[in-house]
């Protein structure tokens, strides 16, 4: 039996009649992938603002990199080598900006649409500096301003401290603009230019930083201005381990005993000296008493030894030690 083909211009008009179908369908399938790569880029900045509103509260900050958000685990990134890609061009979003800009009486993550590239390819850190007016925090209590703050105090500090932030050059208006005290514990305020700190009856060793936010509405300009100040405390004094204060051939007779005395300042000033001696009813706050920076004590006579640890802003320990099996 004969089988009948396709004439040429049966084939000629087949090629044209599936050009013509595939004209109509790729555009629109184009269209769909674009629209849905659109998507998933609104998806993306949606979930970097939410990170940054997240990072801003912890940290106080109002301006930042999605690089930072990725850093600190506040968003996941795309690939292994820690990048944002955007879906609708494969461009890496890691030195776009989100700024927390003002709405009413908040402030809401804004997503800034710009490369932020220095001339290697890095995320230019200028566009994150803060304005570089003075800003004073004062530390005070009941009786009045603390001086010296940067050193380590102890307890002349009575009741509660006060920090306030003060300037001659900047407006420190909290219930217009957004004030936002931090700390290097973790500790986060916001909305006053001064803090409360109750009564400080151990150690703390914590840096306090004030960030004042500033929007201008008609320029729509934002600026801040920050401070820090460290406040190191100790009104704890030291500890001495007596079960670990050690005598050389404690149980046997010799001519004389070497002491090793162990103490630890925790977290507080460091211990500054020592002092062993034969107990005459002195006591480690007496004027008379000599310490030395070493902890280590050779002694001839058996009798109740009196030891005190003393650290670096006066704070005394006290503690006693039996020798005996001296001739």
């Amino acid at each position: 039996m004969d089988s009948k083909g396709f004439t040429l211009i049966e084939l000629l008009m087949s090629i044209v009649v599936l050009a013509l179908i595939f004209g109509i369908a790729i555009p629109g399938v184009n269209s769909i992938s674009s629209a849905i790569r659109k998507s998933q880029r609104e998806n993306l900045v949606e979930r970097i603002e939410v990170a940054a509103s997240k990072y801003a509260f912890d940290t106080g900050k109002t301006l930042i990199f999605v690089d930072e958000l990725v850093e600190e685990g506040y968003i996941e990134s795309d690939d292994r080598e820690g990048n944002i890609i955007d879906p609708t061009n494969n461009d890496r979003m890691n030195c776009y900006v989100v700024e927390m800009k003002k709405t009413s009486e908040y402030y809401n993550a804004q997503f800034i649409d710009k490369t932020n590239y220095d001339d290697n390819g890095i995320c230019d850190l200028s566009k994150l500096q803060e304005d570089n007016a003075s800003i004073d925090i004062l530390a005070s209590n009941s009786k009045g301003t603390i001086s010296n703050v940067s050193n380590w105090l102890n307890g002349n500090i009575d009741g509660a401290i006060t920090l306030q932030a003060l300037s001659d050059s900047v407006d420190i208006d909290c219930e217009v603009n957004k004030c936002v005290w931090s700390s290097s514990s973790g500790a986060h305020i916001v909305g006053s230019n001064l803090i409360k700190l109750d009564n400080i009856n151990a150690t703390l060793n914590t840096k306090y930083t004030f960030q004042i936010t500033i929007y201008d509405d008609s320029s729509s300009e934002v600026k801040r201005y920050k401070s820090s100040i460290d406040l190191k405390i100790d009104n704890e004094a030291p500890i001495i381990y007596e079960n670990q204060i050690t005598v050389t051939n404690k149980f046997i007779y010799t001519s004389s005993k070497d002491v090793n005395v162990v103490a630890s300042d925790r977290n507080g000033s460091g211990i500054s000296g020592y002092y062993l001696e034969l107990h005459n009813g002195q006591l480690c706050n007496s004027a008379s008493i000599s310490f030395q920076t070493s902890n280590k004590f050779t002694i001839n006579d058996n009798g109740t030894y009196l030891i005190c640890v003393k650290d670096n802003v006066g704070n005394i320990s006290a503690s006693s030690l039996e020798i005996s099996y001296i001739q």
